[in-house]
């Protein structure tokens, strides 16, 4: 069988493209075609409801909002249960001073409902400012925002911290600080009438990849990632230190809901919906 997964070009999902994963695949008698989405969650949004891909391993508030939204979803499985850590981005080259916290700033987001535009929210929440459409500036991709932020259209962006820490070295970016999802980073999500996805298979074959790849040797994996997304070898040490995959674990479902309650709070999603809405229980 073929299995069409994708997700954005991320440490994270290093894994997919390793040899030994594609092995690991095949063996299994299965072909893995993986794709790599610049655009974040909306894009990914987009292929799923297009047939183009099978699987999308999503943000968690991604996944959320979009069957929030009428997204006919199901999360199958957790792919990275640690906590996503954003980092707080501003151009390098600004000249005038940031606004004094975030009621009136501009946020650059890769798409409305994307990643980058929920959590712009949750951390606007946090200061106690709602924000409204006209504090998005959408900007399709990293590439974007970088341009959005340096024409000064845009105040700040959010986006995955370590990958994106070498744009504050080569003084494209400045780091103000980062903010933490309180729930699950990554999902994998299919359309509900996906019969070709079984998830009892897709576990099995998720439980060798991420065991196969936790035991390659550390050393040799950070200068691998750290080559393939021009990383600085003591950020990619950082991440492997704070990632951790999807073990078999049950509580995951719980701390989906949870998410929900505090997404709503923040808003960042409209209904609080069954967990059989939400997961393939």
């Amino acid at each position: 069988m073929r299995i069409k997964l994708g997700g954005v070009p991320e440490h994270f999902n290093y894994l997919w493209k390793w040899s030994y994963t594609q092995e690991l695949f095949r063996k299994a008698g299965h072909y893995l075609e993986w794709t790599d989405f610049k655009g974040g969650t909306g894009a990914m949004i987009e292929s799923l409801e297009n047939d183009e891909i099978d699987v999308a391993i999503m943000l968690t508030e991604g996944a959320i909002a979009a069957i929030d939204k009428g997204h006919d979803f199901k999360i199958r499985l957790p792919f990275v249960i640690s906590p996503l850590i954003w980092g707080v981005f501003s151009s390098a080259n600004r000249v005038e001073p940031l606004p004094n916290g975030y009621k009136n700033a501009k946020f650059a987001v890769s798409r409305l409902f994307s990643g980058s535009h929920l959590m712009s929210q949750f951390l606007a929440s946090k200061y106690g400012s709602q924000l409204s459409p006209e504090n998005f500036v959408v900007s399709e991709n990293l590439k974007g925002a970088i341009a959005v932020l340096e024409s000064g259209k845009a105040d700040f962006f959010l986006w995955e911290k370590y990958m994106t820490l070498n744009l504050v070295e080569e003084r494209i970016f400045n780091y103000n600080g980062q903010v933490t999802a309180p729930w699950p980073a990554f999902v994998f999500v299919s359309k509900t009438n996906k019969q070709s996805i079984d998830t009892e298979n897709l576990k099995e074959l998720v439980d060798g990849a991420i065991k196969n790849f936790l035991s390659w040797d550390r050393t040799e994996a950070i200068s691998e990632i750290s080559q393939h997304f021009g990383l600085r070898q003591e950020d990619t040490k950082s991440w492997f230190n704070e990632v951790r995959y999807y073990d078999g674990n049950k509580y995951w479902i719980d701390r989906i809901l949870a998410a929900q309650y505090l997404m709503q709070a923040n808003d960042m999603c409209d209904t609080i919906h069954p967990l059989e809405e939400l997961c393939d229980l």
